[in-house]
């Protein structure tokens, strides 16, 4: 997955940016069932997987959108602040529609329902906590990275302005 999104991007930092939400998710999701007195098992690790999969994919198109600001010649806080404004409404209605499509399977007592709990709080621990940090923290990693390029940038232009 790493090399299929460094291609993408052209870059090797940007992957690693995406890539550091599945431990974050795994993680937090790992806690959740613990609380909840379920362990990982096969339902649940179907869960994590495909409910990751959707929270990278939120994540892909924000950094995706932030690099179209940039290349459009937006400062950096510019840019991710726009990205956030317009992936916001589309990472919202992902998360609530997982969410709210998973919480029938918590109140059920029919057959297999013992099965189905422990994927129903693994997908909504981790979309919740995955919408979290692809709101949040996505975003301020990228800056982190990216905001000494930045400076450089201006300088450069200030040299070239002088000259």
């Amino acid at each position: 997955m790493y090399f299929i999104l460094a291609s993408q991007f052209e870059s090797f930092l940007q992957p690693l940016i995406i890539l550091a939400e599945i431990p974050i998710d795994i993680g937090f999701s790992l806690l959740v069932l613990w609380a909840c007195g379920h362990t990982l098992n096969l339902m649940s690790g179907i869960g994590l997987i495909v409910i990751i999969g959707v929270i990278i994919n939120d994540s892909i198109l924000k950094i995706d959108v932030i690099n179209e600001q940039r290349r459009a010649g937006k400062p950096l806080k510019v840019a991710i602040h726009l990205a956030g404004e317009r992936r916001l409404r589309a990472i919202i209605m992902t998360a609530l529609t997982s969410i709210l499509s998973m919480v029938p399977i918590l109140f059920t007592n029919d057959i297999g329902s013992e099965l189905q709990r422990p994927l129903a709080i693994a997908m909504i621990a981790s979309m919740i906590i995955g919408t979290i940090v692809s709101i949040y923290l996505i975003p301020l990693l990228y800056w982190v990275i990216y905001r000494h390029s930045e400076n450089k940038d201006n300088e450069k232009k200030d040299e070239i302005s002088y000259t």
